[in-house]
């Protein structure tokens, strides 16, 4: 008795009798959790739901034979994603991990829908926010165009005899090479000439004076002698003609403002490291 005294309070026993009581505890939880891992609930709800699904992709409603085999393949398809989880399949898996971010984020945009603002509130939004609903500069312009594959090095020199001979009055519809697009636009904003021709030549051609030709001007297809027709300037949008674009718009930076909100509320409950950062 003495002995067992003596061992109790020693404290070498204390920490070898803890370690005994967590590892009895590791093993009891994780048969526990073994045994719940191996126990698939296939609720009526889940069946109801499933029974939709297969109903929209068939045109009809599923028979005792089809919900049986909607059963069938919901439980095979838990007893292997089980697995895999089991052996770790998905751990550094980029398109799960994508996959369920993606649904996540469906998630907190879910929860992140704007209300209706007033009238007051709309219309001061618009205000700090007039210049997204200004109609932009508009110009309608023609083009010679130049190919670089037929010209090669001579087409700078081909350029300027087009130029030349249409300040003459040669017809510039009989000048220059056939192009893929148009050869003439109406009314078209720097964005729709960006994605068209390119940056440089939208930017080149929105600084053009209307009505003279000018120097060759450069873009993704070649060289361009253009002639701006036309100039509709820019205007300020009012708001009565265009609240319920104005409502849409306020709707959606709400959303995204809410949306970006609740994901920083969410990373502040991690810890983030970045390894390497101070090197």
């Amino acid at each position: 008795m003495t002995n067992l005294k003596k061992i109790l309070r020693d404290p070498i026993a204390h920490f070898v009798l803890i370690g005994l009581a967590l590892v009895a505890i590791n093993h009891f939880w994780n048969r526990y959790e073994g045994e719940q891992g191996r126990t698939i609930t296939v609720s009526a709800a889940e069946i109801d739901r499933l029974s939709v699904l297969w109903a929209n992709t068939a045109g009809r409603l599923p028979t005792g034979e089809d919900k049986q085999q909607i059963i069938d393949q919901y439980v095979q398809q838990e007893v292997l994603v089980r697995e895999a989880e089991r052996l770790g399949l998905g751990d550094d898996d980029t398109i799960i991990k994508r996959r369920l971010a993606q649904k996540m984020d469906f998630l907190v945009s879910g929860e992140s829908t704007a209300d209706n603002p007033s009238d007051a509130e709309l219309e001061a939004w618009f205000d700090a926010n007039r210049d997204k609903f200004a109609a932009p500069e508009r110009r309608s312009f023609v083009h010679i165009y130049l190919s670089p594959e037929k010209h090669k090095n001579a087409i700078e020199k081909v350029a300027a005899d087009a130029l030349q001979n249409v300040q003459s009055g040669t017809d510039w519809k009989s000048l220059g090479d056939p192009f893929i697009q148009k050869r003439s636009y109406a009314a078209i904003p720097e964005s729709e000439v960006t994605r068209l021709f390119g940056p440089d030549f939208a930017s080149a051609i929105f600084k053009l004076p209307a009505g003279q030709w000018s120097a060759p001007i450069g873009s993704a297809f070649g060289l361009h002698l253009v002639r701006i027709e036309a100039i509709d300037d820019a205007a300020e949008a009012s708001f009565e003609p265009i609240k319920a674009e104005v409502t849409t718009a306020w709707q959606e930076d709400q959303s995204a403002k809410a949306k970006q909100a609740a994901l920083q509320e969410l990373v502040r409950g991690y810890d983030v490291v970045i390894e390497g950062a101070d090197e």
